[in-house]
């Protein structure tokens, strides 16, 4: 087979015996015959699918987008500084916190720590619109905190705002306290979407109340809705009073966390630790305790159990006593904390259990723990 010659490459293939159409041979009469011409066809070219230069183009977007932006936006961020003089900005144009200024939670919650590291120890958890006083400002996604309570730590800066407007009580009508494990603040007084939800211990000032409803400050100028269903509700610049039966009521509002997840240094009913449950019933009822168990071994009055071989020392405990026990390897070092529920039971949580538990004085792990008691505090609320 002769190969074809480069030069007709692009040439014209006629068809001369094209076969005639009626109505090229059967015309009218008068008219000339339509003489056919020859019908010549070029050879198609190859050419690319209509739909691959959209595909391409798509591609070319999704990689914009998805890759080469988020990597400018990364080496723009390292360029900030380490260090910063003005860390706390806030949406209402108000001056930026530093050293020494109060800031404020403008989350739901967030956990503190003992590091400016996600990775060491929650020393404690903070609550919607609670404040701290900001001790360093020198990491650029920290912030060296220290809470009301005297504690120090560290805290994620975006949990925080250095708007203070949602702490004063000026115009507000009243206090409200949150006392349901979570409040629905919505933005609208029917319906709307949901803002966030205010955790047990809530405070918060209402500027508006009626028909069941008020209307609350949060932090960065925001106003929310809630019901007047599980909340208390106060005269603005007023606190809860003590409970009249103190010791009672604060121990029917500990035994509601029982089967709670249990997460060290804990504040809310998601992951409560056994500190952060006698803090929140604690407060409730009328009295401002700390949240760690190393704070906890210092309020009250210490009790001293009668050293007796004739029952186990766990059995002279009286309800409501903080009771606190060491590590079997180390009388020295606490290890767990409980609370007595009444004559036979307290409240705790065990190494070995994710959920909060309440053990019977005679089971096999409270006998145990009774040779570890490091120190007992009674409440001076409830002491006789």
């Amino acid at each position: 087979m002769n190969k074809t010659d480069p030069k007709n490459k692009k040439k014209k293939i006629s068809i001369k015996n094209r076969p005639v159409a009626k109505e090229d041979i059967f015309v009218s009469k008068g008219q000339s015959p339509h003489v056919p011409k020859n019908l010549y066809i070029t050879p198609k070219k190859k050419i690319l699918p209509p739909w691959l230069i959209p595909l391409i183009i798509i591609i070319l977007l999704l990689l914009a987008v998805f890759v080469l932006l988020p990597a400018l936006l990364a080496d723009r961020g390292s360029e900030l500084p380490a260090e910063t003089t003005a860390p706390l900005p806030t949406e209402t144009g108000q001056d930026p916190a530093g050293v020494g200024d109060i800031a404020v939670m403008k989350t739901s919650s967030a956990f503190v720590f003992a590091k400016a590291d996600k990775s060491s120890p929650h020393v404690s958890e903070l609550l919607l619109n609670e404040s701290v006083v900001i001790t360093d400002t020198s990491r650029k996604d920290w912030l060296g905190v220290q809470l009301a309570d005297g504690l120090n730590a560290y805290v994620e800066r975006s949990a925080l705002t250095a708007d203070l407007s949602s702490l004063s009580p000026e115009g507000a009508v009243m206090k409200v306290i949150v006392r349901d494990s979570f409040k629905r603040v919505m933005s609208h007084a029917r319906g709307g979407t949901l803002l966030m939800e205010a955790p047990m211990g809530t405070v918060l000032y209402a500027d508006y109340h009626n028909s069941g409803l008020v209307r609350v400050k949060l932090p960065e100028g925001q106003l929310g809705w809630m019901n007047t269903q599980g909340v208390f509700l106060l005269e603005a610049d007023a606190d809860l009073p003590l409970a009249d039966d103190f010791r009672q009521s604060f121990i029917s509002t500990v035994v509601a966390f029982e089967n709670s997840a249990y997460v060290p240094g804990g504040q809310t009913k998601r992951g409560i630790s056994t500190a952060g449950a006698v803090r929140l019933s604690a407060f409730l009822n009328g009295l401002n305790l700390p949240g760690t168990p190393e704070q906890l071994m210092q309020v009250g009055e210490s009790i001293s159990l009668p050293d007796t071989s004739a029952q186990p020392a766990i059995m002279y405990l009286r309800p409501g006593d903080l009771v606190f026990f060491h590590k079997k390897s180390d009388n020295q070092t606490l290890d767990l904390m409980a609370l007595v529920l009444n004559e036979d039971r307290f409240l705790l949580s065990l190494n070995n259990k994710a959920t909060m538990q309440i053990i019977s004085f005679d089971s096999r792990t409270a006998l145990e723990l009774s040779e570890r008691i490091m120190e007992v505090r009674r409440l001076e609320e409830m002491s006789d």
